[in-house]
């Protein structure tokens, strides 16, 4: 891809998202920490794509003049894809991080709420496919930004329940 000044500027911004992803990442460690560093190498590059993409979608709604408003779909399916590279979520890996919750029961994530936030989860990004192609075709930005909304809330959901560090809070900083 050759980037010129005559380019758009949202072409320029995705650029710098790639380019400030890929400097990111950690060159240098030792062999006693190269997997977990690797491992979290990796699932904070994965972590950035989901967001850029979200942020993608909502430049498009917030200048929906742009010439490349009608990527919001190919938005809204590259993010169900990058959402599958970190692998589905499972309860035995959640199960995992129990050991570390607070001792109080009431606290804890159990099996049965652990499944029903995974598949609320699955369908709020299933919602966020359908509500793009509603918006290339309607224009329907009020039901695109609840949707992407939605997905958020869905995955904070979850993450929250976990002990702080077990899992990215790949939402931290970006507003409703």
């Amino acid at each position: 891809m050759r980037l010129t000044t005559h380019r758009s500027p949202l072409a320029r911004a995705m650029f710098g998202l790639v380019l400030a992803s890929m400097v990111s990442l950690p060159v240098n460690s030792t062999a006693a920490d190269a997997a977990p560093t690797q491992n979290q190498a990796y699932l904070e590059q994965v972590v950035g794509v989901l967001r850029s993409h979200v942020l993608s979608m909502r430049m498009i709604l917030d200048h929906d003049d742009l010439k490349y408003a009608d990527n919001m779909v190919r938005h809204a399916e590259a993010f169900e894809r990058t959402f599958g590279m970190i692998g589905p979520m499972e309860w035995h890996i959640a199960e995992a991080f129990s050991h570390a919750q607070k001792t109080d029961a009431a606290d804890k994530l159990n099996q049965a709420q652990f499944e029903q936030l995974a598949e609320q989860s699955r369908l709020a990004i299933e919602k966020i496919k359908r509500s793009a192609k509603r918006y290339v075709r309607d224009k329907n930005e009020a039901l695109m930004r609840a949707s992407i909304n939605d997905m958020i809330k869905s995955c904070g959901a979850c993450h929250s329940k976990l002990p702080a560090g077990t899992v990215p809070r790949v939402w931290k900083g970006m507003k409703e």
